[in-house]
């Protein structure tokens, strides 16, 4: 019998979870697996629709406690008609659903710490983290955050199985031509240099850093555009549109980007400006696998997949100045680690993953 792998998350929106899920869910199935997914819907539902992987749609984004008990109760069913024989959880309030599903179930219960959770230092909250501490196995994106669950949540080394993330590197390194100028239409792009920042809208991802930065040097480097993509919270996404009406900035926010590998080769030198650690980082991994220079922060996942100096800069966290000025350093010298970057990303490619997801789950 096929083992069976059912992955629950929040959404399948935009994101480096989501496309993990979708990845993971394509390597079950290609290794004789049987992949389902749960969540409350989003975009990427269809490219689990087009692979013939069945998902399963309701609640699992509520953090409501009568609302994660009765998802509970629908994943307990699921578990029981379609004999999953693993649940993988990919965020705490759908990981206490199934949790619970697998307890009632008897199903083996597993999960991966994506998130350098807030409230570590806080009781209660730490209390709702640590369900996703309580797998038979705690995959971990990174050995930083192995060292965070030793330290904060007192889990066992054993019990903790390192996984970088995995990247599609093929889809980053050619993009054709049409892709890459049907983008510049779209941002009306001639001959500038460009400096883009994906990541979600969010008050860590470093957006504010990033207009801070552009602030300090728009008057003598006009010929320079900028990109914030990333769909997330309304608020954040209205407060820096106001920061940039207001100091006229050539920055575009566009939260609906369709072809992510094209708008990297659209850019010149690619931001990963989080303020607060990156579990992995698939922006710096991805930047890299399309030639150009990333700029990212020196902690959490980036310092393991960004080669200071060789395949990028390693720049201090929170520092609209030295942003700045390691932007223009790169323009002005005509910084290029392509070469290195391709080859480096390499080391995060998918079948790298693949190879150790399938051992994790046969391991189990």
């Amino acid at each position: 019998m096929p083992i069976r792998i059912l992955q629950v998350l929040p959404k399948l929106d935009i994101g480096g979870v989501e496309n993990g899920t979708i990845d993971t869910a394509l390597i079950i199935k290609r290794n004789n697996m049987i992949p389902y997914v749960a969540s409350s819907g989003g975009k990427k539902v269809k490219e689990l629709e087009d692979n013939n992987i069945q998902h399963f749609q309701f609640w699992l984004h509520s953090k409501n406690p009568i609302i994660i008990l009765f998802n509970a109760l629908v994943l307990a069913i699921i578990i029981y008609l379609k004999n999953i024989n693993i649940v993988h959880a990919n965020s705490r309030a759908p990981a206490w659903s199934a949790w619970l599903a697998c307890k009632l179930t008897g199903a083996i219960f597993i999960t991966t710490f994506h998130g350098f959770y807030s409230g570590y230092n806080n009781c209660l909250k730490r209390q709702y983290n640590k369900v996703m501490t309580w797998g038979k196995k705690v995959i971990t994106p990174s050995l930083f955050m192995k060292e965070h669950l030793n330290k904060y949540y007192g889990v066992k080394s054993s019990s903790i199985y390192p996984i970088h993330g995995g990247v599609d590197i093929q889809k980053f390194i050619n993009v054709d031509e049409k892709r890459i100028n049907k983008l510049k239409q779209k941002y009306n792009i001639t001959n500038q240099f460009i400096v883009s920042l994906p990541g979600r809208l969010s008050n860590w991802k470093g957006q504010d850093v990033f207009l801070e930065a552009i602030k300090t040097n728009l008057i003598k480097r006009s010929n320079i555009k900028y990109l914030i993509i990333g769909n997330g919270s309304d608020k954040i996404k209205n407060r820096l549109q106001e920061i940039i009406k207001k100091n006229d900035l050539p920055v575009i926010i566009d939260s609906d980007c369709d072809d992510i590998p094209a708008m990297y080769h659209l850019s010149d030198i690619i931001l990963s400006a989080s303020t607060a650690e990156e579990t992995f980082g698939r922006v710096a991994v991805e930047g890299q696998a399309s030639g150009k220079i990333v700029i990212a922060t020196a902690i959490g996942g980036s310092l393991e997949t960004v080669l200071d100096n060789k395949t990028g800069f390693l720049i201090p966290p929170n520092n609209p100045e030295v942003l700045a000025n390691t932007i223009i350093k790169v323009i002005d010298e005509k910084i290029s680690f392509k070469d290195e970057a391709i080859k480096n990303s390499k080391n995060f490619d998918l079948n790298v993953f693949e190879k150790n997801i399938i051992q994790f789950y046969n391991n189990l």
